[in-house]
C-alpha cells in the first residue's frame, strides 16, 4: 500500500505523472468502493433502525448507487488534470506534491462516501443512549 504514495519517477514528465494517477485508479477505486459498500450497509441499518423512513421510502435513491462511481472517477481524473498543468505553469512544483494531491482526494472520498453512515450511526448512538428521540 505504500507504493500509492510515492512520488512520480525523475524527471516528472507529463506522461509520468498520468502514468502514475491511472496507475493508482483500480486500488482507488477498490479501496472508496469497499469502504462505500461498508457505510452504505451501516447507513441502511441505521436509518431503517432509527425510524427515520416512512412506509414506502426508499433508504437510498438508486440511481444515485449508480451515478456515484461515477462521478468519483471524474473527480479522480480532475487530480491529474491539476496536477499536469500546474507542472507545466511551474516546474519547481515537488515530485511530492502528486502523492499530497491523491491524499487529499482520498481523504475527500472516503469522507464523502462515509458521511451518511457517519451521520446516522451519530443519531442512531444518540437514540440508543437516550439522548435524541
Amino acid at each position: 500500500m505504500q507504493w500509492l504514495f510515492t512520488a512520480p519517477e525523475e524527471p516528472v514528465t507529463t506522461r509520468r505523472v498520468i502514468g502514475w494517477w491511472e496507475l493508482r485508479r483500480i486500488p482507488f477505486n477498490l479501496f472508496i468502493g469497499s469502504v462505500g459498500l461498508l457505510a452504505l450497509g451501516i447507513f441502511i441499518t441505521c436509518i431503517e433502525s432509527a425510524g427515520g423512513l416512512k412506509p414506502g421510502e426508499d433508504a437510498v435513491e438508486p440511481l444515485a448507487l449508480m451515478i456515484a462511481p461515477v462521478l468519483a472517477n471524474v473527480c479522480y481524473t480532475g487530480g491529474w488534470l491539476v496536477d499536469v498543468p500546474l507542472r507545466l505553469i511551474r516546474h519547481a512544483v515537488s515530485p511530492r506534491f502528486t502523492p499530497g494531491l491523491f491524499s487529499l482526494g482520498l481523504l475527500f472520498s472516503l469522507f464523502v462516501v462515509s458521511f451518511p453512515a457517519l451521520l446516522w450511526g451519530g443519531y442512531r448512538l444518540m437514540q440508543l443512549l437516550n439522548v435524541q428521540r
